[in-house]
């Protein structure tokens, strides 16, 4: 198998919010929030509508970010793979400070979030207390008062989104990305790799995954919510034909600076999140995560 790992970082913004009505004064000096994404097999498109964003004050209290400030409403977070990510707020001026916890709201109306899957048809995609408590992201970040502040939302669809009978849920898994102690894991992994008997299906381009996990050492494993002793991946990622390059390769991105092991599958459609699924993993390997490195293994 032949590997490639390119580690990078940068995080940045620009420029200030013309329309806000805090002053700067009392303002960071521009909040940013973005959106990425770890992919679902399944899924070919997933449309999340966004209606606010709440910040939670270490002091005590919310700050509210209304829908007109929203720099996007309709995400289709499935497109977010790799270092990609999507504007939900640019340059909104907040009061600086530390913030502990991140809330994003979401629409409730029918078929307001959909999920349209490579098989064919589109389906609603229920996100229970969406539109009340909203998706909940804990994590402590600072809001500069002189400088432009960004924070990157990761939402693992992969293990985030359930069956219930016919309809599609999402019980959110994320990460909250800060500032830029981060790097990215890409590589190419050879096709004879992708159509071993043990694969899914003899395809190479269809149910194959690239799993991280924190720390050296650690064995791979499915991804299992239903037993809190065993040990999930920190992220996953698909492994995809690239044409440019003509080989496949896989992207995981934001991951911040650490010890991690990757491996890789051939296997992930049959990942259902609850319970002990037989996945056959190849390629485990360390990797160290340093921000601004380049690693080649």
């Amino acid at each position: 198998m032949s590997l490639a790992l390119l580690l990078a970082a940068s995080v940045t913004a620009c420029g200030t919010d013309s329309s806000s009505s805090g002053g700067s004064s009392g303002s960071g000096d521009g909040f940013s929030l973005r959106l990425t994404d770890a992919v679902f097999q399944d899924a070919a498109r997933v449309d999340i509508t966004f209606r606010e964003v709440r910040l939670r004050k270490a002091s005590g209290g919310w700050i509210t970010i209304p829908t007109g400030k929203l720099s996007a409403t309709v995400v289709n977070v499935a497109e977010l793979q790799g270092t990609k990510t999507a504007e939900l707020l640019t340059n909104v001026d907040v009061p600086p400070g530390e913030y502990t916890e991140l809330r994003l709201i979401v629409d409730d109306a029918s078929f307001s979030n959909t999920i349209e899957l490579t098989a064919g048809g589109v389906h609603e995609l229920m996100i229970p207390s969406g539109s009340t408590s909203g998706l909940k992201v804990k994590g402590t970040f600072n809001v500069s008062a002189t400088i432009p502040t960004v924070v990157i939302v990761d939402l693992d669809l992969n293990q985030s989104i359930k069956m219930a009978g016919p309809n599609y849920i999402l019980f959110p898994v994320l990460r909250l990305i800060n500032g830029n102690n981060f790097g990215h894991a890409r590589g190419m992994v050879e096709a004879s790799l992708l159509t071993l008997s043990s694969c899914s299906d003899g395809l190479a381009d269809t149910f194959n995954a690239v799993y991280v996990f924190a720390g050296h050492g650690v064995t791979p494993d499915d991804i299992n919510q239903s037993d809190d002793t065993d040990v999930d991946p920190v992220t996953t990622s698909k492994i995809s034909w690239d044409a440019t390059g003509s080989d496949f390769k896989y992207e995981a991105a934001f991951l911040p600076a650490g010890k991690y092991t990757i491996a890789f599958t051939c296997n992930a459609d049959q990942d259902n999140l609850d319970g002990d699924d037989d996945l056959k993993f190849f390629g485990t390997q360390n990797i160290t995560i340093k921000v601004n490195d380049t690693v080649f293994l």
